[in-house]
C-alpha cells in the first residue's frame, strides 16, 4: 500500500514540475575530416537530439535525462568518407520513454546505448564497405 502511494506521489510531483520545464531539441550537421559532437539535455517533457556526421573520423555522444514523464529521442547518423573511416557513437538516456537510432557506415564502427526508463527501444545499424 505504501509503495502505491509513493509511486502516485512521485508521478504527481513529476507532473507538477514538468510544466515548469520545457522540452529540448538539438541538431548537429558536420562535414569534415574529423567530426566530434557532444549533446547533453535535461528536460521535464521531452528531449530530441539529431546528429549527422560525414567524415573520416566521426565521434558523437548524446546524453539525455529527465523524469518518469520525459520522452527522450536520439538519432545519430555517421557516414565515413574514406575506406578506413572510423565511427564512434554513444547514447545515454534516462526518462520515462527512451528511443535511439544509430546508423553507421565505415570500416570501423563502434556504438553503445544505455537506457534507463519504463519504455526503452534502440536500433543500431552498421555497414562496412
Amino acid at each position: 500500500m505504501r509503495i502505491t502511494y509513493f509511486i502516485a506521489t512521485l508521478a504527481a510531483f513529476g507532473a507538477l514540475t514538468a510544466d515548469a520545464q520545457a522540452g529540448n531539441s538539438a541538431s548537429v550537421l558536420q562535414f569534415g575530416t574529423t567530426n566530434t559532437s557532444f549533446i547533453s539535455q535535461s528536460g521535464g517533457t521531452s528531449n530530441n537530439a539529431t546528429t549527422l556526421q560525414f567524415g573520416a573520423t566521426n565521434t558523437a555522444t548524446t546524453l539525455q535525462s529527465g523524469s518518469l514523464l520525459t520522452v527522450n529521442n536520439s538519432v545519430i547518423g555517421q557516414g565515413g568518407t574514406t575506406v578506413t573511416a572510423s565511427n564512434i557513437a554513444l547514447a545515454g538516456q534516462v526518462g520515462g520513454s527512451n528511443s535511439s537510432l544509430i546508423g553507421q557506415i565505415g570500416a570501423n564502427n563502434t556504438a553503445g546505448v544505455g537506457q534507463l526508463g519504463i519504455l526503452n527501444g534502440s536500433t543500431i545499424l552498421q555497414q562496412a564497405p
